[in-house]
């Protein structure tokens, strides 16, 4: 092949693929199709290959990375509400512990993980319009050169060029009336999420949650499926649908950390106590039963238990914020690590 074939077809095929090519690049590659038959059998053969219908997804795709992209978003809402209340809070306690936070969120990993986690939403969402429709959005009038032969003309598509003492627990919150919609799946608590627009998309059976949800009336076992997303969450069909119900969990040393449940919560308005193996703390400090450790990824204290160790579970005080995965709750809460269902 000599050069100028080499040359014209380099143009032909970045004009079909819609790469930046200069208007006397393209010229060049349609006089040069004049004198050549091998060249215009080239540019005929991308010209079939452009005319070819795009493949498109499965709806069963479409509609996972749907999903995939609310819990994506409800999540980073969640988080980027959390440390706005931190934030607020630590105004009270003093400018230089202000300034301290509000730096920490600028730098620190929480902003990065959310801005990461968002554009990987944002992606998600991108790659759903292509999937979805099967092609990109079509190139304006403005951008398409003709290359014409004397064999007849072609139209393709070039865009423009161009050590101490223990620290004592903080003074709690005051607890809401009551607790959020929880419910429990094998002594883990979940919280409602999205509702599912396509519930074949969740069929496999995990097993049975107990619960009245919102009713007065006596819990009944209601069928947990498995759910399409990878986050730990399971899908239960209520009184409104089959929803997405999402594991309560807060980071700590990377580390996503579930809320358990030692009481039954069988109806919303529940709030979630400690496993029975524990007594309960006697003093504000978690004495007798915790000792104070490390903050997690919050900055909220957390708690060792004797004979366990924190990569194993860890204990948060009453009265969190309202905007903590723990929501104000009025009792010691007990985190173990995140298992899927």
């Amino acid at each position: 092949m000599e050069m100028d074939c080499i040359r014209t077809q380099a143009t032909l095929s970045a004009l079909h693929d819609s790469e930046p090519v200069t208007e006397e690049s393209a010229r060049a590659a349609a006089a040069h199709c004049d004198d050549c038959a091998q060249c215009r059998t080239f540019a005929s053969d991308l010209g079939v290959l452009g005319a070819l219908p795009m493949p498109k997804a499965p709806p069963e795709v479409i509609a996972r990375i749907m999903v995939a992209v609310a819990a994506i978003a409800a999540e980073r809402a969640q988080e980027v509400e959390s440390v706005g209340a931190l934030e607020t809070e630590s105004v009270a306690a003093g400018a230089g512990e202000r300034q301290a936070l509000h730096f920490e969120w600028f730098t620190g990993t929480r902003r990065w993980a959310a801005i990461g986690a968002i554009g990987v939403a944002a992606v998600a969402l991108v790659m759903f319009v292509l999937i979805g429709t099967g092609r990109p959005p079509a190139n304006t009038a403005s951008d398409r050169v003709t290359v014409a032969t004397s064999q007849g003309a072609g139209s393709l598509v070039a865009p423009e060029a161009t050590t101490g003492a223990a620290p004592a627990a903080p003074a709690p919150t005051p607890a809401p009336a009551r607790a959020p919609d929880y419910l429990t799946f094998k002594g883990r608590v979940y919280a409602p999420g999205s509702l599912l627009a396509d519930t074949s998309v969740a069929t496999q059976s995990v097993g049975t949650v107990s619960t009245a949800f919102g009713g007065a009336g006596s819990p009944t076992p209601v069928t947990a499926y498995r759910s399409p997303l990878t986050d730990g969450s399971i899908v239960v069909k209520g009184p409104d649908g089959s929803r997405l119900y999402e594991p309560v969990t807060r980071m700590f040393s990377s580390v996503k950390y579930q809320l358990v449940a030692g009481n039954a919560v069988e109806r919303f308005g529940v709030w979630p106590e400690l496993p029975t193996r524990f007594q309960a703390p006697t003093s504000p400090d978690g004495s007798p039963t915790f000792t104070a450790a490390g903050g997690d990824a919050l900055g909220v204290q957390t708690y060792t238990a004797k004979g366990v160790p924190q990569t194993q579970g860890f204990a948060i005080a009453p009265g969190t914020p309202s905007s903590d995965p723990a929501a104000s709750n009025p009792t010691w809460t007990w985190w173990e690590p995140l298992l899927m269902p």
